[in-house]
């Protein structure tokens, strides 16, 4: 196995989660603002993941948030993708980084929407690429951990593209 390549490919990975980290929170506090209600007033029994029976790591959604909830609350799992990276990396002996990744900033909910589903379709390609590598070196463990990861990028990529439609509806 060629770990080098397995621990770049997991940094890569956890520079992104880091970088839509920032980006989705700070759309979340950017379009509460625009809504005239400081953020926590925003925060509902829709903002809260559900780990026992979601996809991926096991995080959703309950609810139907609208936009200023759903930055947050797909940044929380962003997180624990971040911090799963990270303990993998760690545990091939690796040091993760702490690097985020290039963002994108927006001034309306629309153009935050697109940024960010696109954000999540970048995301789908490079961890689908990312498991199929790991799995190619002998690497089972980061290539279900990328599997994983990626049927959460895939809902994710689904709730923004829903929200995107409804927003230009």
């Amino acid at each position: 196995m060629d770990v080098k390549s397995v621990v770049e490919a997991l940094n890569a990975a956890r520079a992104r989660e880091l970088a839509v980290i920032i980006q989705y929170m700070e759309h979340h506090y950017v379009s509460a603002v625009g809504d005239g209600l400081p953020s926590f007033a925003k925060q509902t029994r829709s903002d809260i993941w559900v780990s026992s029976r979601g996809s991926g790591l096991g995080a959703r959604l309950v609810g139907v948030p609208g936009p200023v909830v759903t930055f947050k609350s797909i940044a929380k799992v962003e997180m624990l993708h971040a911090q799963s990276f990270a303990n993998r990396v760690a545990a091939l002996g690796g040091v993760p980084t702490v690097t985020p990744g290039e963002r994108c900033k927006a001034s309306t909910v629309a153009e935050m929407l697109e940024l960010d589903l696109r954000a999540e379709d970048e995301a789908v390609c490079l961890y689908a690429e990312s498991m199929d590598m790991c799995r190619r070196e002998g690497d089972e463990d980061s290539g279900a951990l990328f599997e994983a990861v990626l049927r959460d990028e895939i809902a994710h990529s689904d709730t923004f593209r829903g929200l995107l439609a409804a927003t230009r509806a």
